[in-house]
């Protein structure tokens, strides 16, 4: 280490978790990495002194002029003095580093061995400390990686020495969970990118569950071509069970089933999933007469909740009728729609089923229906050129492939309910076998799907398989990236049980409190940091590297999406098109 920069000398106290450099100005700046050559006597192997060396952080930098004390710095403000115009020393200053101890490396025959040990006895005084070259740094950060051709992934250079790129165990991301946390604004998504195209760059199967459109451009990076399937979030509602569907149709009217509606539900669930199985077009002739509905005859049905909206009310029609016609002269009138319906789908039906109850799951399954279609157009919309989610599920995850499912446009509870019925299904499939590559799920703006005080069913139902792939996914191969800027609202389990941490600007006091009581690996002196860092800086934490470390996020091949052009430039671009062609523009 003789060739490399001395910063400094150790003075004062030194004990095994800190020491006191004397330093040059200039020559070093908090969260700075060091270096200090030593020895270690081995007691056990008969007083055998072996050379180490020493890490350590630079925490905090103090700088004083003694010959410039505090009472004639007062006494110059006082009088307004010049400090130049007196015989005051100004050059006297000295800068000193207080350095925390991360660790000791051993040399060993093949070199620095790259293994962290904990310090267990000072450092000399006197000793000199050194800014260590690029590859020191680079072997300390993460260790000597297993295979590091295939498990390293580029993320970021140090936020001091940008010339220090840092290449992190991307093992650890994948099977040990990672969670991306900051504020709005300090790159959160920027630094998902960078992982997610470092990751394909390795061929590693993910699926992101996109809430806002954000991931729907990825395809158009470069290295990225042919990588990248696009997918608008559909649902197949008769590949559900009833009790799912009753939930997704309360939660789109912001209207629960009652308890009586529900327990007739799982009749008219089946009954419609019947009709829809049902051959020949007699039975959509007859229900567009019942309903008469001409639109039923033109278009078909379809297994959507318009289908179950409609034989809901084609059987409250039909029960209306046959009771009415019932209390006529026998043998007058007909009850032809009540007994097709009960031989085409519903066999159970009964004269005296409640009319009410299926009045009511006909008016809130219309307007789930409604509000559901109008949510598909806006995520088509924003989704662009996609196709629908495949029926299989083990589908979307295939080796060298990113699949993207946008949520954009849907509420946040039907965005829940869609996001836990994959990740179960996909989570289930790994288990069994069924699927054999391992995978990564990506889940932007986690909070929403995993909050700290999940009532809704849907939550719920997102928090619980959530929790159980942060807890078992490593056995099986299946990791889980959580993004969120605000962590305080995030299940605190899920995030504990994250192994690697991407911290990023966070000026919110609740989140800064959550994230130190969460965030084990996370001292006082980083935590400190977070509301002053800059957009693209973070602190890496857990086990992706060997101690937490300051870094510039590196910028990711495409950073475009939604709402990422600035709006006036946008402004101008339409106006212009407008003063071009005033006729096309106007559609």
């Amino acid at each position: 280490m003789e060739t490399e920069k001395v910063i400094g000398t150790l003075v004062g106290e030194s004990t095994s978790k800190e020491f006191r450099l004397a330093v040059t100005p200039e020559a070093t700046r908090e969260q700075d990495i060091i270096a200090v050559d030593a020895t270690l006597n081995e007691t056990e192997n008969g007083g055998e002194l072996k050379k180490i060396r020493i890490w350590a952080k630079v925490q905090r930098i103090e700088r004083i002029n003694p010959l410039f004390p505090a009472e004639a710095g007062h006494e110059l403000a006082e009088t307004q003095t010049d400090p130049m115009d007196t015989v005051l020393s100004l050059s006297r200053e000295m800068v000193s580093a207080v350095c925390q101890v991360i660790g000791y490396e051993q040399l060993t025959t093949g070199g620095w061995s790259g293994k962290l040990e904990s310090l267990r006895y000072p450092p000399k005084p006197a000793t000199r400390a050194y800014g260590p070259d690029p590859a020191d740094l680079k072997r300390v950060l993460v260790g000597k990686l297993e295979d590091e051709s295939q498990s390293a992934i580029n993320i970021a250079t140090l936020s001091n020495r940008d010339n220090v790129d840092v290449e992190v165990d991307g093992n650890a991301i994948v099977t040990r969970h990672l969670a991306i946390l900051a504020m709005t604004g300090a790159g959160k998504s920027w630094t998902a990118r960078r992982i997610i195209e470092q990751l394909a760059d390795k061929n590693y199967p993910m699926v992101i569950f996109d809430p806002h459109g954000d991931y729907t451009r990825l395809g158009e990076i470069e290295s990225l071509n042919n990588k990248v399937n696009r997918y608008h979030a559909t649902l197949a509602i008769f590949e559900e069970d009833a009790d799912t569907v009753a939930q997704i149709i309360g939660n789109l009217a912001d209207n629960p089933l009652t308890p009586a509606m529900n327990a007739l539900f799982g009749d008219l669930f089946n009954a419609s999933r019947r009709f829809n199985e049902a051959e020949g077009s007699e039975r959509i002739n007859w229900l567009a007469n019942r309903l008469n509905d001409n639109r039923i005859r033109q278009n078909g049905i379809k297994p959507d909740l318009w289908l179950i909206a409609n034989i809901a009310d084609a059987a409250f029609q039909s029960i209306k009728d046959a009771a009415f016609q019932s209390i006529k002269d026998a043998g007058d009138g007909n009850t032809y729609d009540f007994e097709y319906l009960k031989h085409i789908c519903w066999e159970n039906l009964k004269e005296k089923e409640r009319r009410d109850t299926l009045q009511g799951i006909y008016g809130r399954a219309r307007v789930a229906a409604s509000e559901l279609r109008k949510m598909e157009r806006v995520n088509q919309r924003i989704t662009g050129e996609s196709q629908p989610m495949p029926q299989n599920r083990e589908e979307l995850v295939q080796y060298g492939k990113i699949s993207v499912i946008s949520l954009a446009g849907y509420t946040g509870d039907f965005q829940a309910t869609i996001y836990s019925i994959i990740a179960e299904e996909l989570f289930e499939a790994k288990v069994n076998e069924r699927l054999q590559l391992p995978f990564l799920l990506l889940l932007e703006e986690a909070h929403n799907f995993i909050p700290s005080r999940g009532t809704a069913s849907a939550q719920k139902q997102s928090i619980a398989i959530t929790k159980q792939i942060a807890r078992e996914g490593r056995k099986f191969h299946v990791g889980l990236v959580v993004i969120s800027q605000r962590p305080s609202r995030l299940d605190e389990t899920t995030l504990s049980q994250c192994n690697s941490y991407i911290i990023m600007r966070m000026v919110n006091p609740a989140d800064q409190t959550f994230v130190k009581r969460v965030v084990e690996s996370l001292g006082e002196e980083e935590a400190s940091l977070l509301p002053n860092l800059e957009v693209g800086e973070a602190l890496l934490s857990g086990q992706m590297v060997n101690f937490p470390i300051l870094v510039k996020m590196k910028e990711p091949e495409f950073r475009g999406g939604l709402g990422n052009t600035n709006a006036f430039l946008q402004l101008e671009e339409v106006h212009d098109r407008e003063v071009r062609d005033p006729v096309r523009s106007s559609f």
